[in-house]
């Protein structure tokens, strides 16, 4: 089982360091990480350029999701052949051992068995849960089937992601889980969170809005854009 990883990478150099660390410690599978980093303008560029990743791409300017993401995706393909692609958020605190070993053999389940469902483990941490619209299962494991999964943790087979691509006419930092959640839905697969693997949204989706402040003001902006 090969496994990519990408994560866009802003600022908050502090979050980075955190969630990175912690996926390293609960892994349990080996993976290969790629970073995309969208013009950030404090360590966060220097402090990259001195880790052992399998490649670290430092854009000019803020990109946006949609273009970073694409740049990501194809940068995976043209290395290696992977069988599941993971965009994991750099504000991801994965809480959950193993979680590399688990959400891989659901994500294999999921497909051998016709369920084909896109993954990600139950989110904490957020303002809303997603509405459950039904339960499913997947060895042994329940699964709250959404209409949408948020971007913190997708788990996804590469043979599904090459078939799609980011619309880059979206705005810089919104509509990108919707609309790759509804392509899902509309294309034969389904969405849905493992309610027992966890993930948080680090320090909470309030508390990082207490925290940076700025930060957020400017997302805010540039999902009008």
């Amino acid at each position: 089982m090969k496994i990519a990883i990408y994560t866009l990478t802003r600022e908050r150099i502090e979050y980075t360091q955190h969630c990175f660390e912690v996926l390293k410690q609960k892994a349990g599978l080996p993976y290969d990480h790629f970073i995309i980093d969208n013009g950030s303008e404090d360590l966060t560029r220097e402090w990259l350029a001195g880790q052992k990743f399998k490649r670290v791409i430092l854009l000019p300017g803020n990109a946006g999701i949609s273009r970073a993401s694409n740049i990501a995706l194809r940068t995976i393909y043209e290395t290696d052949d992977y069988d599941i692609i993971i965009k994991m958020d750099n504000d991801c605190e994965i809480v959950t051992n193993d979680i590399l070993l688990k959400m891989s053999v659901l994500i294999t389940k999921s497909f051998t068995e016709g369920k084909n469902i896109i993954l990600s483990p139950r989110v904490e941490g957020i303002y809303t849960q997603p509405k459950r619209l039904r339960e499913d299962t997947l060895n042994g494991w329940i699964i709250g089937i959404t209409s949408i999964i948020g971007g913190l943790f997708h788990v996804v087979p590469t043979s599904v992601y090459k078939r799609y691509t980011y619309p880059e006419d979206l705005a810089l930092a919104q509509g990108q889980d919707d609309h790759f959640c509804l392509w899902c839905n509309r294309s034969g697969y389904k969405t849905g969170y493992v309610e027992h693997i966890q993930v948080n949204h680090y320090e909470t989706t309030r508390g990082q809005a207490q925290r940076y402040p700025e930060y957020f003001k400017r997302k805010y902006q540039e999902e009008k854009k």
